[in-house]
């Protein structure tokens, strides 16, 4: 990570307009020991994900992204609209020293793909399968009602927390959906491979029947 060792607050020379969110990169570089290899929880091609504590003791979640602005831009403006018991808990951001840091709610007991595939975690039994595959749509709900579509529902943007409810994250690909006189939302095709609406990605028209069949995809 760029800032790891610097302690500068010389803000982006871009920043995202949501001042109310913003929280200072000298908190986060507290709350993981300046993003010690022994707080990484997951990495990958969209940056590194780092468990941290707050000052008042806050657990969370710090997700540092490399994807464009737009996308970053795009997660701050949906997380900071949306409240529901199955997304996510979106707690802040932070663009200083051209750093993209997204803060959330930490969750106890990670993705579900951990527990689907992952050989050192217990399986989760096919009761919790079912209720989670209930909240997850419960969420989905929300969204779509909300006239948003995910666009990339899949297992390891499934978290789960200490009891095990669902919560959808990862809204950086996320559209606004049809308005009520449209049946679609034309787009490039994004998303996971593997977790692809066929119709979607033959016609790139995107619908809510997309996200459905991604969450049919993270069971299988």
């Amino acid at each position: 990570m760029g800032s790891k060792h610097s302690k500068g607050t010389t803000s982006n020379s871009d920043p995202v307009p949501f001042e109310s969110g913003r929280i200072p990169l000298a908190a986060l570089q507290e709350a993981t020991n300046n993003f010690d290899d022994k707080y990484l929880i997951g990495e990958g091609g969209f940056g590194n994900i780092y468990r941290g504590v707050l000052c008042d003791g806050t657990k969370v979640a710090l997700k540092t992204v490399n994807f464009k602005i737009e996308e970053f831009r795009t997660e701050i403006e949906m997380l900071s609209q949306l409240r529901h018991p199955h997304l996510v808990s979106w707690m802040g951001y932070c663009d200083e020293n051209n750093e993209m840091i997204l803060i959330y709610d930490y969750m106890e007991n990670g993705n579900l793909k951990k527990h689907l595939y992952g050989s050192d975690l217990p399986t989760v039994r096919w009761e919790q399968r079912l209720e989670i595959c209930i909240g997850v749509a419960r969420g989905l709900h929300y969204l779509h009602t909300s006239g948003i579509i995910h666009r990339d529902v899949k297992s390891t943007n499934i978290l789960l927390d200490e009891n095990f409810v669902p919560k959808i994250a990862d809204f950086g690909l996320s559209k606004k959906g049809p308005e009520l006189e449209q049946t679609h939302v034309s787009t490039l095709v994004r998303g996971s491979v593997g977790y692809l609406d066929h119709e979607y990605y033959l016609t790139l028209k995107l619908t809510e029947k997309s996200d459905v069949l991604f969450v049919r995809c993270c069971f299988m």
